[in-house]
């Protein structure tokens, strides 16, 4: 942390401040401007945007790691066409992963979108997920709830019957 902080320091950044610990017992005091995540594995990335969402940042910029959760729980017979394959599954389920993920920053009342941030020959994991907080968005209006609908559907048919009611650790 100390390493990172002379950096700062060095670079003029006045006022920032690293530390470890867990997102959910950090307590900014306010809404911050941008909440950005890179690289963190898994359902780190989840933990993020919920965290995010949650105390409405006005920008979210996310590069997913691996996603696992899903690759491990989905359960699509219609898409099994595709899952059958193991490297073609890895695949489906990190796209799928952060489609969810941008499917629920809707729902919560984000615009978003996902794109390529380095040359792809630079990284595979090279997806950059971005929210922005919507100024007009009103979380009782219909299209809130046709939103948090499309989320709960679409992650209801990528786990299937066996994940209905359970907890899954996609934000």
């Amino acid at each position: 942390m100390e390493f990172c902080a002379g950096i700062a320091r060095e670079a003029g950044f006045d006022g920032m401040e690293f530390l470890a610990m867990d997102i959910g017992d950090f307590d900014p005091g306010c809404a911050p401007d941008l909440v950005l995540s890179l690289h963190a594995c898994d359902t780190a990335t989840d933990l993020v945007l919920d965290y995010a969402s949650k105390k409405r940042a006005k920008m979210i910029l996310s590069t997913p790691c691996c996603q696992h959760e899903l690759n491990r729980a989905m359960d699509c017979p219609t898409l099994d066409f595709i899952a059958s394959v193991p490297l073609l599954r890895q695949k489906l389920a990190a796209t799928a992963t952060d489609a969810l993920r941008l499917l629920k920053l809707e729902a919560e009342g984000y615009k978003t979108d996902a794109t390529e941030f380095v040359d792809p020959e630079d990284t595979p994991k090279n997806v950059m997920l971005r929210a922005v907080l919507r100024r007009d968005f009103d979380p009782v209006s219909g299209d809130a709830a046709a939103k948090r609908e499309r989320y709960e559907r679409t992650r209801a048919f990528l786990y299937g019957e066996a994940y209905r009611g359970h907890e899954v650790n996609i934000f």
